[in-house]
């Protein structure tokens, strides 16, 4: 049963123009009654295109099947793709790298069946039925084969052998480990029983029937609200690596996407609202989708590591590519991309990491009409111009540093730009904006610290001058502002003066190096004084409460690393 809101349009094509003929409720029917209306009359072509009514009242329409006159099915092309990790053994092609590739190079395919990679890789019949497609897989292997023969260091006809291989085993694993009958389990619980019930690799076993259920759904909302239900059961905290993963299938469709989430200005504005979902700060849209807030939830949870990156990726590939940010109002497609930028570059990092950066900098460049290295060059320049204080331009281009193509090309100029920073900007306010609250500017010169010190890529001396700069700018704001007075207040009792010293101290917003060792030498001025903890415990007021917070004291003195 296809469910009220769902319905299937049958149209055949006459003087270029589809014309519908019939709508009917059942999926099998509407493609037998097609089929027959092209055999018994002069059609071009017939296709069947299933509506969906969504819960704000429009209308979602897929293609699901398509036959020309002459009887040869309309082909369904690939997607070009860029870039495919290389797999070298069978469980690599089950991982969201290599999903993501499959769910952009058969995206039309898998949008007409109305499918998910994981989907396709669990049931032996669609499988088959992807293998029959025309010369699709051939293509398909011929062109991953060609992307990845370079990086594994071999030739294109051994990857080529490697991946039909590959897909020979895909097909038998299927097929071996599929149900003799649909099942009948519901409820995750049910299915991880029938699994296990069945034997052999139970994971396995179960995301088949998984599959099996979610192949039942002719909608990428419906499977949605179909795993979003699998979640919500108490059974489900083993099976959340797998849940996550369907689920990050199910947010690579752009249709899917953007049911979800509503209504968007622009595609600046959805890349925005992406990136809060992401990372679970996001508002619904009007006319999102009733599973928004549920799915929100999770990533703020930090449960789909797998979907955030399927999104997060996803953000990396339409700011490379040449899509309008502001279709509808092309003059303002450079503050959109301002307006991205700043939301991409936090003094927390940059979201998405090194090909983020790289995304972001070869958009900028499409603004002005200078190419190649120069292109690059004044890119960056004015990137970090709009980026504007210190800290973000150090995570800006490390992560840009990161790059092998980067620094192969403008490379000197990237770390000219990073030794002026380490020999400038001596006070925070170049670092970090005065606006901030004082927490927030001490953990971002800290987060940039770390940035530094974790960088590859980074020349030993220049690191060690960046890193020394940071630790420097902190050490004096926390003479200069006497933020550790402000902790440290004479008046107060001892008990809460050395609480709080040693909860900064742990607090992860000082830098391990000149800052850090200005609030520890605090500590240990009060540590060294005769009788410290008689003279902590009789400070506390409430003297049933004393020795709790003693062995609080203590148990922060470890965690904050704090060598006496």
């Amino acid at each position: 049963m296809t469910g009220r809101a769902t319905s299937f349009e049958v149209q055949v094509l006459q003087e270029k123009r589809w014309v519908l003929t019939e709508v009917v409720e059942d999926e099998a029917t509407a493609i037998q009654f097609a089929d027959s209306l092209l055999n018994k009359s002069s059609y071009e072509a017939v296709r069947v295109v299933r509506d969906f009514k969504r819960i704000d009242g429009l209308h979602s329409e897929t293609v699901v099947h398509e036959k020309a006159s002459s009887g040869q099915k309309i082909d369904i092309s690939l997607t070009p793709v860029a870039e495919a990790p290389v797999c070298t053994e069978l469980g690599d092609l089950y991982g969201l790298s290599s999903r993501m590739v499959m769910g952009r190079l058969f995206r039309r395919y898998l949008d007409e069946a109305v499918i998910t990679p994981t989907e396709l890789l669990h049931n032996a019949r669609e499988l088959k039925r992807l293998g029959d497609k025309d010369r699709l897989l051939m293509s398909a292997v011929d062109s991953i084969a060609t992307l990845q023969a370079p990086g594994g260091g071999e030739e294109a006809k051994a990857r080529r052998e490697f991946l039909y291989k590959s897909w020979d085993q895909l097909f038998a694993r299927a097929r071996q480990a599929a149900p003799e009958k649909p099942p009948k389990e519901k409820t995750l619980k049910e299915l991880s029983a029938a699994a296990a019930k069945a034997g052999g690799d139970k994971d396995f076993r179960c995301l088949v029937l998984m599959s099996a259920r979610l192949l039942d759904q002719r909608a990428w909302l419906a499977k949605l609200d179909t795993v979003l239900g699998w979640v919500a059961e108490e059974d489900a905290p083993p099976w959340m690596e797998a849940l996550d993963g369907l689920i990050a299938d199910l947010l690579m469709p752009a249709q899917a996407i953007q049911d979800l989430l509503g209504f968007q200005q622009n595609l600046g504005a959805a890349l925005c609202h992406i990136c809060d979902l992401a990372e679970g700060t996001a508002q619904a849209a009007k006319f999102a989708s009733d599973a928004f807030t549920a799915v929100n939830q999770l990533f703020s949870a930090g449960r789909l590591p797998q979907a955030r990156g399927a999104l997060v990726s996803r953000v990396t590939r339409e700011l490379r590519s040449t899509n309008p940010l502001s279709r509808n109002e092309p003059e303002q497609e450079y503050e959109t991309f301002v307006h991205i930028l700043n939301r991409l570059v936090s003094h927390q990092g940059v979201l998405g990491g090194p090909a983020m950066a790289d995304s972001m900098t070869q958009r900028y460049v499409r603004f002005h009409n200078m190419g190649g290295i120069p292109g690059m060059v004044n890119a960056v320049d004015e990137i970090t111009g709009i980026l504007g204080d210190g800290c973000r331009t150090v995570l800006y281009l490390t992560a840009l540093v990161e790059l092998p193509r980067a620094t192969a090309s403008f490379g000197p100029d990237l770390l000219r730009r990073l030794g002026e920073l380490a020999r400038g900007r001596e006070h925070i306010n170049a670092w970090v904006p005065l606006r901030l609250p004082p927490r927030d500017r001490m953990a971002a010169l800290t987060q940039c610290h770390q940035a530094i010190c974790g960088s590859a890529a980074l020349p030993d001396r220049l690191k060690a001058d960046l890193a020394g700069r940071a630790d420097a700018v902190l050490a004096s704001y926390l003479e200069d502002d006497q933020v550790i007075e402000k902790i440290d207040k004479p008046e107060d009792p001892l008990a809460f003066r050395a609480l709080r010293l040693v909860k900064f101290c742990a607090s992860g917003v000082l830098i391990a190096g000149k800052s850090l060792d200005m609030a520890h030498q605090r500590v240990l001025g009060h540590l060294r004084q005769p009788q410290f903890e008689e003279k902590f415990l009789a400070s506390i007021p409430d003297a049933s409460q004393a020795e709790r917070h003693l062995r609080e004291f203590h148990r922060l003195l470890m965690e904050s690393g704090f060598k006496g």
